[in-house]
């Protein structure tokens, strides 16, 4: 046993001595078939835009009434005369009436000439005495103003709108349709609101 031990050690020795490099360290680096630029630079996708939710809900236009929904927005509407009546005669073209829960007056563009933009789920506000109030929106109708001088050949619908508003906090009223002159015209355009 001895023996093979020695020629054991020998053997290694004279192997050390051959190969020294295997003892030896390197800094060097040997890389089969290196490759440059191995690492792929790939973009990150783009952002995908948030949603956008609308702050509105648009509706059905009512029967036979076209609207164009516009970017919202507050619109305001300052009453200026208060009647207990409503005032059907020489109406001013610079004034905004109000009796009962019937905001109305001529739809010339400084008045309610934009009623017919206005849509249900939008905001606007009516002030009176200096206060403003805001209100949602709550529908759009297009009465007939029939030869009899009713709305829809109803005697009681203008009564029941001005006192009521249908069961909403505010009705706003504007004339529409085919001009007669002298502020008069086929329709009423009436704007149901509730304050919010």
């Amino acid at each position: 046993m001895g023996k093979r031990l020695f020629l054991l050690l020998i053997i290694s020795f004279i192997g050390i001595i051959n190969t020294p490099s295997i003892l030896m360290a390197t800094d060097a680096v040997e890389a089969e078939n290196p490759v440059f630029n191995a690492v792929e630079t790939v973009p990150l996708p783009e952002p995908e835009p948030e949603p956008v939710s609308p702050a509105v809900q648009y509706a059905a236009p009512a029967a036979g009434y076209v609207t164009t929904p516009v970017a919202p927005q507050i619109t305001n509407y300052t009453v200026t005369v208060y009647s207990g009546t409503i005032v059907a005669d020489n109406l001013s073209y610079y004034d905004i009436y109000k009796t009962n829960k019937l905001v109305y007056g001529h739809n010339s563009y400084n008045l309610l000439g934009n009623l017919v933009n206005r849509y249900v789920g939008e905001t606007i506000t009516i002030t009176e005495g200096g206060v403003a109030q805001t209100y949602r929106v709550s529908d759009v109708v297009l009465y007939e103003k029939t030869s009899d001088g009713y709305l829809n050949h109803d005697r009681t619908l203008m009564g029941r709108v001005m006192r009521t508003a249908m069961g909403h906090s505010v009705a706003l009223m504007t004339c529409a349709g085919t001009s007669y002159g002298n502020g008069d015209a086929s329709h009423r355009l009436v704007v149901y609101a509730d304050a919010i």
